[in-house]
């Protein structure tokens, strides 16, 4: 039986799941077929399937219903496929795919449970990184987001989909000034 790390287990590909593609000429949904991945099903997972479970890479497609679906790439809701997400603002649905990836990987930042004096140490892998004044733990979850974006090319692109012609041209502008020495 399978056992993940949000505590449930059992199949997470169903044995039902059919080989071929509603409206295709009986080509394969999946390399693997129903057997062995059933037989997979019956080990537990290892370290690593959360990783993948969330790498994606992800893509949204817009849904009958005017609502956009996060997908991975190679499911569609024509054939059946269950997004991961599905959202009625597109910019939504564009943060969901882009930090979606950072969310299965190991955590680099921590922030230690005790005052040393100087504050509460922020550790990067391991070494410290810093020290915050106060214990903030949604600071450093999302500092987690932004370092996991940032050695993610495909996944960063999302977000800056998601930011938009306005926000990304005024961006551009203070990035140069930065690059230039100017700021």
């Amino acid at each position: 039986m399978r056992n993940y790390l949000d505590g449930s287990t059992g199949d997470r590909v169903p044995s039902s799941t059919p080989n071929t593609a509603p409206g295709t000429s009986g080509g394969p949904e999946n390399a693997f077929t129903p057997e062995y991945l059933d037989l997979l099903n019956q080990r537990d997972e290892p370290p690593t399937a959360s990783d993948a479970d969330a790498a994606g890479p992800w893509h949204l497609e817009p849904a009958p219903d005017g609502r956009w679906a996060v997908l991975r790439v190679g499911e569609a809701l024509g054939r059946g496929d269950v997004p991961a997400g599905d959202f009625q603002m597109k910019q939504a649905a564009q943060l969901a795919a882009a930090l979606s990836p950072g969310t299965g990987k190991s955590k680099r930042y921590r922030q230690g449970k005790e005052d040393d004096g100087r504050g509460y140490p922020v550790y990067y892998d391991g070494e410290l990184a810093g020290h915050l004044r106060v214990f903030d733990e949604d600071l450093i979850a999302s500092m987690n987001a932004a370092d996991a974006l940032l050695s993610a090319p495909y996944d960063f692109a999302w977000l800056l989909d998601a930011a938009g012609g306005l926000a990304l041209e005024r961006t551009g502008k203070v990035s140069l000034a930065r690059a230039r020495g100017d700021l």
